[in-house]
């Protein structure tokens, strides 16, 4: 009966899943907005965001820019590119520009989720181990 029970305690815990607290993201691809009205609206959104956000500029010309918003007004954004080596801050002119999406930091880190995942493998193997060694050890 011990047996048993240590069999099925081993398959519970290696038939358990392990969830990372990363959300995954939808993109979504959006028509460039009408020449008028839409380039009035991003101007007010890019103006509302505060200095320092993290910031990824898609535009017109296909090349996206990721960075950190240093200043917005009503015909260009200035932007700090993050890239390995330093750059000088960036104007993009709001024609030049299709789409500002603000970046979170938290929840998308390919890194932490393969270790958290690697833990939580090791810690199953070993509490599996564990057990089968505690069962059969007597």
């Amino acid at each position: 009966m011990r047996q048993t029970i240590v069999v099925v305690m081993c398959a519970a815990v290696a038939a358990s899943g392990c969830a990372t607290g990363g959300a995954t993201r939808r993109s979504s691809i959006l028509a460039p907005p009408a020449a008028g009205a839409g380039r009035a609206v991003l101007a007010e959104y890019v103006q509302k965001l505060a200095p320092g956000t993290s910031v990824r500029v898609d535009r017109t010309k296909g090349r996206t820019v990721r960075g950190t918003l240093m200043k917005a007004s009503g015909q260009s954004i200035f932007l700090q590119p993050k890239t390995r080596i330093p750059e000088g801050i960036l104007e993009i002119p709001l024609d030049d520009v299709l789409r500002v999406t603000p970046e979170t930091q938290n929840g998308s880190n390919l890194g932490r989720a393969i270790g958290a995942g690697a833990a939580a493998g090791a810690g199953a193997t070993v509490a599996i181990f564990l057990i089968i060694i505690a069962a059969f050890g007597d």
